[in-house]
C-alpha cells in the first residue's frame, strides 16, 4: 500500500491524523509511518453547511483528540493531518479550512480534501477506481492510472438523489401522497410517526419546518424506508429502487468520463446508509452492475478516515501507490441473466404486491433507454438519409426480440403510408416463429445470412438487428451480413459487450438490468426494445416528412376509423371545420397531405400536389413556397 525506503525505524516513530469529516459524524484515525493504525477517534458531523462552521471545528476537534488519545501520542508529535470533508469541494471551502486548520493546529501541515478521495484511498489504498459514498449526503468520485479525476453528485442534500436525506425526504413526501389518497399506499406513515412521536400525518408539517430541525435530524429517518422497503412495502421500494438507480448512474457517468467502463474497476461503497443496510447494498450493487457491466461494486476493508491519515503520510514523502487494483472477476456482467434481489418472493407476494413490483421494475425499463438516446438519434439520422434514397428499413431478430420486430414493420404502412416493402422484418424461424416457437432457429447464424440475401440487401439499406442477450447468432450472422453488402448495421441489444459491436455501426443499448423472473427477457428488455423500436420508426418517418407537426399527415385511410381520423388530422391541421375538413378530402382523393396543402395555400389539389413533390413530401417545405 505504501512504498517505503530506508529508514523504517524512523518512519514507525511519525505520526499523521486522518480526518473523514461527514455529514453525520468525523470520525478520526492516528496512523504511524508504516500505515499501522494507532488510534481512533469519533464526534458529530463535520459539514459546515449542515451544522454551521462552529459546530464543525468543534466536532473535529473532538475527533482529533479522542484518536490521538487512543494512541497516547499528543499533538507535537503529529507531523501532518488531512481533513476528508464532505461538503468542501471548492477553492473557497477549501481555503476557509485551511485558515481553520492553520488556527487550530499551528505548525503542522494540513491538507484539505473532499472525503469522496479519502473513501476512495482508503478502499482501494490507491487511486483508480470509483468511490461511491451515500451516507447523509452522496457523491461520486473517480481517479484513472493517468491522474485524471471525474465526480456526480455532490451538490448537497438539497439535490444529491439516492443519499440518506434523499431515501428520508421521498418518504415524507409518499407519507403525505397515501395520506391524500395519491400515490402508492404504504405502512411507512406508523414507522415514522412512531420514531417521531407525532400522533397524526398533519403534525409532520410542524415537525419538518422547525426552525431547529437540522438535516441528520430527516435523514435518520432513512433506515425506516430501508427496513420498509426489504419488508415489501411498495411506496418505500420504489423510493430505493429509484435512489440505487440514481446513485449507479452517478458512478456510470464517472466511468465513462475517466473511460474506467469497459474494463474491470473497483467501486468502493461508503458511506452511513450503504455500510450499515445490506439490503440498499445489495440493491445499489445491483443497479451498479446494470449500469457498469465491468464495475465491481464492494464494501472497502478500511475507512475514508484510513484513506485520509494515507493522504497525510503521502505528504510526507511516503507516497501512496496509484495503480489499477485487479477486482475478482475479468469479465463483464450479463445482467440480464442475474436473479433480481427484488423479487426473491415474487411467488409469495398477494396479487396488489405483485403487480405492483412488476409496475416498479417496468419503470427500469423506461428510465435505462434515456442513456440511449444520442445513439438512437445518430441512428435515426443515418437510417433517414439512406431511406430518403429508396433505401429500405430491415429488423432482424429471434424469439421476443423478432416479434417486435415485425410487431414495429407491420404497423409503419397504415401509420405513415410508406409502402410495405420499405419496412420489413426477419426472424428465425420464418413466419411460423410469430406465433410458435422454433427450437434452435436462433442459434443459426447462416440462416441469419440467408435472410438478408434473399432480401437482396444493398448499400442503401439499413439493417437493425435485435437481440436482449447482445449475442443471439441468428442476428450475428444478419448484422455480418448487412455490413459485406454494405448495408447499415445497427444493433440493439440490452446487455453490453456485446459482439454485435464489431458488426454494428451503432450500438443500441438500453441495460434494464435483472429481469422479474431470472432470464425471461421479454419483460423489462422486451419493453425497452418495443421503446426503442417505436423511436426509431417514428422519428424516421418524421424525418422524412410523414408528420405535420404531431399529426399523421401520410396515414392510409382503409378503414371507417383510419377514415375519421384522416377527416379530424385535416380539421386540426387547416383549423376548419369536420364537414370542410372531409369536402377538402374528397377533391383531394382521399390524400391528407394534398387536402392541407390545397386548403392552407387556397390552391387546387393539383398544385398542392406539385408543390409536395417539389418539397419532398414534405408539408411543411411545401407550405414554405408561398413565402
Amino acid at each position: 500500500m505504501i512504498r517505503q525506503g530506508e529508514g523504517d525505524t524512523k518512519v514507525s516513530h511519525t505520526f499523521v491524523i486522518g480526518v473523514d469529516g461527514g455529514g453525520s459524524k468525523a470520525a478520526a484515525v492516528v496512523l504511524d509511518g508504516r500505515g499501522q493504525v494507532r488510534g481512533r477517534g469519533l464526534s458529530g458531523s463535520a459539514n459546515y453547511h449542515n451544522v454551521g462552521l462552529a459546530q464543525a471545528q468543534a466536532n473535529l476537534a473532538a475527533a482529533m483528540r479522542q484518536a490521538t488519545t487512543a494512541a497516547g501520542v499528543d499533538f507535537g508529535r503529529v507531523a501532518a493531518v488531512t481533513w476528508a470533508l464532505s461538503g468542501v469541494d471548492r477553492p473557497a471551502e477549501r481555503r476557509l479550512f485551511a485558515e481553520l486548520a492553520a488556527e487550530m493546529l499551528p505548525g503542522i501541515p494540513v491538507r484539505v480534501e473532499n472525503d469522496a478521495l479519502a473513501a476512495l484511498v482508503g478502499g482501494l489504498g490507491g487511486r483508480c477506481g470509483v468511490a461511491l459514498i451515500a451516507g447523509t449526503g452522496m457523491i461520486a468520485y473517480g481517479q484513472n492510472e493517468r491522474g485524471d479525476a471525474a465526480r456526480a453528485g455532490g451538490w448537497g442534500h438539497l439535490v444529491d438523489p439516492g443519499s440518506g436525506y434523499a431515501l428520508a425526504r421521498e418518504a415524507v413526501r409518499a407519507v403525505g401522497e397515501a395520506e391524500d389518497g395519491q400515490g402508492l399506499p404504504t405502512e411507512l406513515a406508523q414507522s415514522v410517526l412512531r420514531q417521531l412521536g407525532l400522533a397524526q400525518v398533519t403534525d409532520l408539517v410542524g415537525w419538518l419546518y422547525d426552525p431547529s430541525r437540522q438535516v441528520a435530524d430527516l435523514a435518520a429517518l432513512a433506515p425506516l424506508v430501508l427496513a420498509a422497503a426489504e419488508a415489501g412495502d411498495l411506496a418505500a421500494l420504489d423510493i430505493v429502487v429509484r435512489g440505487a438507480d440514481s446513485l449507479a448512474e452517478a458512478v456510470a457517468a464517472v466511468a465513462r468520463r475517466l473511460a474506467l467502463w469497459d474494463s474491470p474497476f473497483a467501486v468502493v461503497m461508503a458511506g452511513g446508509v450503504l455500510e450499515q443496510s445490506a439490503f440498499y447494498r445489495q440493491v445499489v450493487s445491483q443497479a451498479i452492475r446494470t449500469a457498469c457491466p465491468f464495475a465491481r461494486p464492494a464494501l472497502p476493508p478500511a475507512g475514508a478516515a484510513f484513506g485520509a491519515a494515507l493522504l497525510a503520510l503521502e505528504t510526507l514523502g511516503l507516497p501512496i501507490h496509484a495503480g489499477r487494483p485487479k477486482p475478482a472477476g475479468d469479465g463483464a456482467v450479463r445482467a440480464s441473466e442475474e436473479a433480481n434481489v427484488l423479487t426473491g418472493d415474487l411467488d409469495r407476494r398477494p396479487p396488489p404486491a405483485l403487480v405492483g413490483l412488476l409496475h416498479l421494475l417496468d419503470r427500469q425499463a423506461v428510465a435505462a433507454v434515456r442513456p440511449a438516446l444520442p445513439a438512437i438519434a445518430g441512428a435515426v439520422e443515418a437510417i433517414a438519409g439512406r431511406m430518403a434514397q429508396g433505401g429500405r428499413l430491415i429488423y432482424a431478430g429471434a424469439g421476443t426480440s423478432g416479434r417486435l420486430g415485425v410487431l414495429d414493420a407491420s404497423e409503419c404502412p397504415p401509420t405513415f403510408g410508406i409502402d410495405r416493402g420499405r419496412i420489413v422484418a426477419v426472424m428465425a424461424g420464418g413466419a411460423a416463429a410469430f406465433g410458435d416457437s422454433v427450437e434452435g432457429a436462433e442459434d443459426d447464424p447462416q440462416a441469419g445470412v440467408a435472410a438478408l440475401a434473399a432480401l437482396a440487401v444493398g448499400p442503401l439499406d439499413s439493417v437493425v438487428g435485435i437481440a436482449a442477450s447482445g449475442q443471439t447468432p441468428y442476428v450475428q450472422g444478419a448484422l455480418a451480413e448487412a455490413r459485406r453488402r454494405g448495408a447499415l448495421a445497427i444493433a440493439l441489444v440490452c446487455n453490453l459487450p456485446t459482439p454485435f459491436a464489431g458488426s454494428a455501426e451503432h450500438v443500441i443499448a438500453p441495460l434494464v438490468g435483472p429481469e422479474a423472473l431470472t432470464g425471461s427477457t421479454r419483460l423489462k428488455a422486451g419493453t425497452a426494445q418495443k421503446l426503442v423500436l417505436n423511436m426509431l420508426s417514428t422519428a424516421v418517418m418524421v424525418r422524412l416528412g410523414k408528420s405535420y407537426g404531431n399529426l399523421m399527415v401520410d396515414l392510409r385511410a382503409e378503414n371507417a376509423k383510419l377514415r375519421e381520423r384522416a377527416r379530424r388530422i385535416v380539421a386540426q391541421a387547416c383549423r376548419i371545420g369536420d364537414e370542410e375538413a372531409g369536402r377538402a378530402l374528397l377533391a383531394s382523393d382521399g390524400d391528407v397531405k394534398v387536402a392541407v396543402v390545397a386548403t392552407l395555400a387556397g390552391c387546387s389539389p393539383a398544385d398542392a400536389r406539385q408543390r409536395l413533390a417539389q418539397a419532398g413530401g414534405r408539408v411543411r417545405q411545401a407550405l414554405a413556397q408561398l413565402t
